[in-house]
């Protein structure tokens, strides 16, 4: 089981100094131990994660102060780009990290993200797996035709060329089974979570998965199943839970439009909105103790082994871990030693 961790900055309380800090100090901490990934994400205008509107740039920057760590995206929101800027960014990433880039994608769900191209929203779906042929036909150094300044067609092909044969792509999927089913037939790797779905539900899409690349000529056992799991590990259970308890159910509070959203783009009826002040309070409280049971490294070492195994067993290949959720920057930090040694022990069991 390999461990990653993931940046979300779904709060400000999370941040200090310079807004970046955390993630430059938790990735440098992960490249020296071992940790097998690190991912940040594509979000716009919000308060919530607004500061991470470029992943490219971001994993550039961290490029430059790790040597093992792979930098992946979490995710690119292909219909929001020209799919030649994506394949030009990712390369130059690909490069200055001498061949530890990773791209998640996703077609995106909130609309407000979609002033870059508004016609795209429609069919984001099929913009995103559009897009995503060009670049992989550009990363093999194949030329595509497009209209230039001077309305003439002319082929583009992009630089630098890569250091990987090919960028190792994740397709983000939530718990729909036609996306762990198309992950499949692509032959490409997935980005998920538990929060719309159970370990039993998940295991059972991950067999989807694997049954599709065997019936499209891959390797079923190849493709990587990345699970991102909101990650707060301390010494002492029942204070780790209470630590986390507040910065989680505000992130629930404030975050209440994005899950009403992705809600809403999954044709399902969610609203927070009508509910007064006290009885979200309690909902939330509510949320939060089923949530560190069944869907979150929320508490000791200990405590998180049941989950680890659990989707170990359901065949997860790498546990991503949310950090930055809401608690404060220095006890983010403090706790990256009890991940490192949940991390450990689990790869020493498999050694």
């Amino acid at each position: 089981m390999e461990f990653g961790i993931m940046f979300f900055a779904s709060s400000e309380d999370s941040l200090s100094n310079n807004i970046y800090d955390l993630v430059k100090k938790c990735t440098i901490y992960g490249d020296q131990n071992g940790f097998s990934s690190v991912w940040v994400p594509e979000r716009h205008f919000t308060e919530f994660g607004g500061a991470y509107n470029n992943p490219a740039v971001l994993q550039a920057a961290l490029s430059s102060i790790t040597n093992r760590i792979r930098l992946n995206s979490g995710s690119v929101v292909m219909a929001l780009h020209d799919p030649i800027r994506v394949a030009e960014e990712w390369a130059m990433v690909d490069n200055l990290s001498n061949g530890r880039a990773g791209i998640a994608i996703a077609s995106g769900w909130n609309p407000s993200d979609f002033a870059f191209f508004p016609s795209n929203y429609k069919n984001k779906h099929e913009v995103m797996h559009r897009n995503l042929s060009v670049v992989r036909k550009l990363w093999k150094g194949e030329t595509i035709d497009r209209l230039s300044g001077d309305g003439k067609m002319t082929p583009i092909r992009i630089y630098p060329s890569l250091v990987q044969e090919e960028i190792p792509l994740h397709l983000t999927v939530s718990g729909n089974p036609d996306g762990f089913r198309k992950g499949g037939e692509l032959g490409i790797n997935i980005l998920t979570s538990v929060l719309d779905q159970t370990v039993e539900e998940l295991a059972e899409k991950i067999k989807i998965y694997r049954q599709a690349r065997l019936e499209h000529g891959f390797d079923p056992k190849a493709g990587k199943v990345s699970l991102m799991l909101h990650t707060y590990i301390g010494t002492d259970d029942e204070k780790a839970k209470e630590e986390a308890r507040d910065p989680y159910c505000s992130f629930l509070k404030r975050n209440r439009k994005l899950f009403e959203g992705l809600a809403h783009n999954r044709d399902r009826s969610f609203s927070l909105s009508n509910l007064e002040e006290d009885e979200l309070d309690d909902f939330v409280d509510f949320l939060y103790d089923r949530f560190t049971n069944t869907k979150g490294m929320i508490g000791d070492k200990e405590s998180c082994h049941a989950l680890v195994k659990e989707v170990m067993e359901a065949g997860v290949d790498e546990i991503v871990c949310l950090l930055d959720f809401g608690p404060p920057a220095d006890k983010i930090l403090e706790n990256l030693q009890n991940i490192k040694e949940l991390k450990e022990a689990y790869q020493l069991v498999e050694a």
